[in-house]
């Protein structure tokens, strides 16, 4: 009991440090556990992307770069039967915004009549399928995006596409697809795209990538070396690859989010490390009378040893408890939870990285405490007399 007490008064004696350190540990630990669930998340969604053995077809020298929509049936020729090719469905970017608002939209115009078996993850009802068939204009908005702007099934929303030629399209809303895995993206039918295009004298016939829906693994690898040997040494050579592979790269072009995460979750432990240190070094200066007599009174190295250690380490772990907690608590059981965030949808906190992050604050209170306990262990009593004076 005098032990803590004694532990306690040394942690209040001056509170305004204590408060400091406490937040330097805190908001690193914050940080790491954000940016870890960021990361966690976009390998659940490259997961999620690899289970829906779909082929991902560009054009072998860049995305930007379109393909010829005359490839579909090429590929498709690949296998006749659609036993093992199940579809092949062309999309193109077309972004947008809405008027007098400048949040972006993702669009994407696709092949309406091989969506639906390319796309089983949207889950479309018999009802929506039989509409999404009749309606040229019909969109499926996201349900995130379109509870972020107030839309409802049957409302008609105009979008502004954010490439050229920047023609206004006006579309119906015939879904919000509640059970999709993607709750952000909006699908329109590429046949309204085309149309407008050629009524403003715009070349069509072009898309941006085709996805290919395959039975199996076994003909996943096939097709992924068969479709580029197919258009090999033509005009419009392609590269293939499987979901995972193409979103994976794609995220490590616009942004690379995993590894940008991981460094910045490292140098924000390193801070911690130093500011926790900071401090243990400063409480040692401020106390050496008080260890200097404590010693003299015949305490022994192993008690001064563990004192700062133990301050070190409950500093810390209360730091790190704040840290770990506040995010866990705020995203997985207020409001917060139904933030959209791009990519990865929701962000989920699990109780994994929660415990990580509550061993690496207790790992910086070992660290941080490592020096001045050391000197204050290895502190001769005879120089500590001195230091008195």
């Amino acid at each position: 009991m005098l032990r803590l007490t004694y532990l306690y008064r040394n942690l209040t004696r001056n509170r305004l440090r204590t408060g400091l350190t406490l937040a330097a540990v805190a908001l690193p630990i914050m940080i790491y556990v954000l940016s870890m669930a960021v990361v966690d998340g976009v390998e659940r969604f490259l997961e999620n992307s690899a289970k829906q053995l779909r082929l991902a077809v560009t054009q072998k020298a860049s995305i930007v770069n379109p393909l010829p929509a005359g490839h579909r049936p090429k590929i498709e020729a690949l296998d006749p039967t659609r036993t093992r090719l199940i579809s092949v469905c062309g999309l193109r970017w077309i972004g947008g915004k809405i008027e007098r608002d400048p949040r972006p939209l993702s669009t994407l115009g696709v092949d309406h009549d091989t969506f639906a078996a390319t796309f089983p993850d949207y889950r479309l009802t018999p009802e929506e399928l039989d509409v999404w068939a009749r309606d040229r204009r019909a969109l499926i908005a996201g349900r995130a995006t379109a509870r972020q702007f107030g839309w409802k099934v049957g409302d008609r929303v105009t979008i502004h596409p954010s490439v050229p030629p920047y023609i206004p399209m006006e579309f119906n809303i015939i879904s919000t697809a509640e059970d999709a895995e993607d709750p952000i993206t909006l699908i329109c039918r590429l046949d309204y795209i085309e149309e407008r295009l050629k009524e403003e004298g715009w070349a069509q016939g072009l898309v941006n990538f085709f996805f290919v829906k395959c039975a199996t693994k076994a003909d996943v690898d096939y097709y992924t070396v068969a479709i580029d040997e197919l258009f090999a040494g033509s005009t419009h050579e392609t590269k293939t690859q499987d979901e995972k592979a193409f979103m994976n790269e794609f995220i490590t072009q616009q942004f690379d989010l995993p590894r940008n995460l991981t460094i910045l979750a490292g140098v924000t432990v390193f801070v911690a490390v130093m500011a926790a240190a900071n401090t243990m070094s400063m409480n040692f200066r401020d106390r050496t009378s008080e260890i200097a007599t404590l010693k003299s009174m015949g305490f022994s190295s192993r008690f001064v040893f563990t004192q700062i250690q133990a301050e070190s380490l409950l500093l810390c772990t209360i730091g790190g408890l704040i840290g770990a907690l506040g995010p866990y608590i705020a995203f997985m059981h207020t409001r917060l939870g139904n933030l959209t965030v791009p990519l990865i949808q929701h962000l989920e906190i699990s109780p994994t990285v929660v415990l990580e992050a509550l061993a690496i604050s207790v790992l910086i209170g070992i660290i941080a405490a490592v020096w001045p306990s050391w000197l204050a262990m290895r502190m001769k009593v005879v120089t500590a007399l001195r230091s008195l004076e």
